[in-house]
């Protein structure tokens, strides 16, 4: 009897050592953040050309972008056929992915905007007049090769309730190996969104 529980006992502790093993080499858990693209080269020569005549031109905020429901989560995700997405479990964002996608477009177009042209978007609801610019993505993937496909629209409202409305499809490769490649090409193709989103600010008639 005392030689069986000895053997019980050895076996659960032969369980237990072979599942510390496995959780110990478990891959870590890596989390990104997306970051603004636009600092690293000159203005496109339509953006700086038009920003000469924006004096005018009343400020815009840009609005809570909207994502699709099955990116609104913290793990990567990415396409791997035509009806299929890949969930990384140990590849997350630092924060929803619908806020930063908001704070880098932000952030862009800000250096891309004459100053003061774009509010603040955590701004308190104040009097002064705005334009908002609305962002809803409908597409927003990375392949098996880590090449990123953005596909937006996008509308521009007036306080008078005039409105501008447009669309993009844009693709960004990976530029360097899968591993942590799919949030700076991500971030590169928002910077391409911001130039197209820019430019149809300062075309947008002036004044009230």
């Amino acid at each position: 009897m005392n030689r069986l529980c000895a053997a019980s006992l050895r076996s659960v502790a032969l369980l237990a050592g072979c599942s510390l093993a496995a959780c110990s080499a478990s891959p870590p858990t890596r989390y990104y953040t997306l970051q603004s693209e636009a600092a690293t080269g000159p203005l496109p020569p339509a953006i700086s050309s038009a920003a000469a005549t924006t004096a005018n031109q009343l400020v815009v905020r840009l609005e809570p972008v909207v994502i699709p429901p099955e990116l609104d989560r913290l793990e990567l995700v990415s396409r791997s056929g035509p009806y299929r997405v890949r969930i990384a479990d140990t590849e997350r964002w630092a924060a929803p992915l619908d806020e930063q996608i908001r704070r880098v477009l932000s952030d862009d177009l800000a250096v891309r905007l004459p100053p003061h042209l774009l509010a603040d978007p955590n701004e308190p609801a104040g009097n002064d007049p705005r334009r908002l610019l609305s962002v809803d993505i409908a597409e927003f993937y990375a392949d098996d090769a880590c090449a990123t496909t953005l596909r937006a629209a996008w509308s521009l409202r007036s306080p008078s309730g005039d409105s501008e409305r447009g669309s993009a499809q844009l693709r960004q490769p990976a530029a360097a190996a899968c591993a942590g490649a799919v949030p700076a090409a991500m971030s590169a193709a928002l910077g391409m969104l911001a130039d197209r989103l820019a430019a149809a600010i300062l075309a947008q008639p002036a004044g009230p």
